[in-house]
């Protein structure tokens, strides 16, 4: 009795596996283009200017940067970053940071979320989504922001 639960538990346990690695398959990408920032708060003081970079991720990805502009507000970057897309909504998570040298801990300048289903979504007939100039707002009392243009489509 004890070997026919042990083989059901273990029959259960394969069936629940297979349902998981199944959902967790990604069903597109996502591609994320980083143009510009512009206007960016200053986060240093005296005659330095902020070193800004942007770490961005879609829900269920992992976070990545771009490289550190030095001394700037209106940095320009066009580096493109590639996410696996899973069903479900898709979010484009930026955020700007301030690279601080001396030991200190990075400053966030900016963050902000984009709903990509609010622009197009990817179906069998029309796989491919492209949506150039998304305006990433950080502060409603300063203008400044990211530019970033975004493709995805289905695999």
């Amino acid at each position: 009795m004890a070997f026919r639960s042990t083989i059901i538990i273990f029959v259960f346990a394969i069936i629940c596996l297979l349902n998981y690695s199944s959902a967790a398959k990604p069903i597109g990408a996502v591609s994320a283009v980083v143009v510009y920032g512009e206007e960016l708060t200053n986060k240093d003081s005296g005659a330095d200017l902020s070193d800004p970079y942007v770490k961005l991720w879609v829900d269920g990805n992992h976070k990545k940067q771009t490289t550190v502009k030095k001394n700037t507000l209106n940095p320009y970057w066009d580096e493109t970053f590639v996410f696996n897309f899973f069903p479900g909504s898709h979010k484009l998570h930026v955020e700007v940071w301030d690279k601080d040298y001396n030991g200190d801990n990075d400053d966030l300048m900016g963050q902000a979320v984009i709903d990509l289903d609010n622009y197009c979504i990817p179906t069998a007939a029309a796989p491919v989504c492209d949506i150039g100039g998304i305006f990433a707002e950080f502060d409603d009392t300063h203008l400044n922001y990211v530019v970033l243009d975004a493709k995805w489509h289905l695999f």
